[in-house]
C-alpha cells in the first residue's frame, strides 16, 4: 500500500511539473523580432477627428441639436497609457472641429479646468460610470458631456501577438446619465511573432 501511495505521489509531482514548465515564449529570431507600426499624434488625432464627425452625423445627435445649440462640456481624451502622448493637441483639434461645426454652446473654461481637476485621481471612473460624467456635467451647466479615452489593449491569436491602441469618444445627456453616442477604433501598434514551448 505505502509503495502504491509513494507512486502516486511521484506521478502526481510529474504531472504538477510538466504543467509549471508549460510556457509561452517570444521567438527571437531575427524574422520574429517585434515590428513597430507608425502611430503618432497625427494618426490618433485624425481618427479622433473622423469620429467627431461620426458624432455630428449621428441622427440622435442631430436630433439634439437641431433646433437650438446645447451647451457642451469637453472633458476629451483620457490617457490609460504607460505612453507619452500629446493629448492636449488632440483635444485641442477636437475642440477645433466642435467650434467649426458650430452646433454646440461650451461650458465655461475656468469652471471646466476647476471641475477637471477634482477627477484627476479617478479618471477611469470619470469614464466608465455614466453617474460620474452626469455629475461633472452638471457641475459646468453642461447639457451634454464629451469623455473618451485611449487605452492598449494585446490580443494574443496562436501564433502571433499584437498590441492596439483602442480609442473611444462618447457622448453623455446630463439630463438621464444615458449616452447617446459612443464610437470605439483600434489602432495596431506593434506585433509579433510566438511559439509555445516547454
Amino acid at each position: 500500500m505505502t509503495k502504491k501511495i509513494a507512486m502516486s505521489f511521484a506521478i502526481l509531482a510529474s504531472l504538477i511539473f510538466q504543467g509549471c514548465t508549460n510556457t509561452v515564449k517570444y521567438d527571437d529570431t531575427p524574422a520574429s523580432k517585434t515590428v513597430q507600426k507608425e502611430v503618432g499624434a497625427d494618426t490618433i488625432s485624425n481618427n479622433a477627428t473622423a469620429m467627431l464627425e461620426a458624432m455630428l452625423l449621428d441622427p440622435e445627435v442631430q436630433k439634439a441639436t437641431k433646433s437650438s445649440r446645447p451647451k457642451l462640456a469637453v472633458f476629451g481624451l483620457i490617457n490609460f497609457t504607460y505612453d507619452k502622448l500629446d493629448l492636449a493637441a488632440i483635444n485641442g483639434q477636437l475642440m477645433n472641429e466642435l467650434n467649426k461645426a458650430n452646433r454646440f454652446r461650451f461650458s465655461d473654461q475656468e469652471d471646466m479646468s476647476a471641475e477637471s481637476e477634482k477627477w484627476k485621481d479617478s479618471l477611469y471612473q470619470l469614464f466608465e460610470d455614466p453617474a460620474s460624467g452626469q455629475s461633472l456635467a452638471t457641475a459646468v451647466a453642461a447639457d451634454y458631456l464629451l469623455v473618451g479615452e485611449i487605452s492598449n489593449v494585446i490580443r494574443t491569436q496562436p501564433k502571433q501577438k499584437k498590441v492596439f491602441y483602442r480609442l473611444s469618444l462618447k457622448l453623455l445627456d446630463q439630463s438621464n446619465g444615458e449616452t447617446i453616442w459612443r464610437e470605439q477604433r483600434e489602432l495596431l501598434k506593434s506585433e509579433k511573432n510566438i511559439v509555445y514551448g516547454i
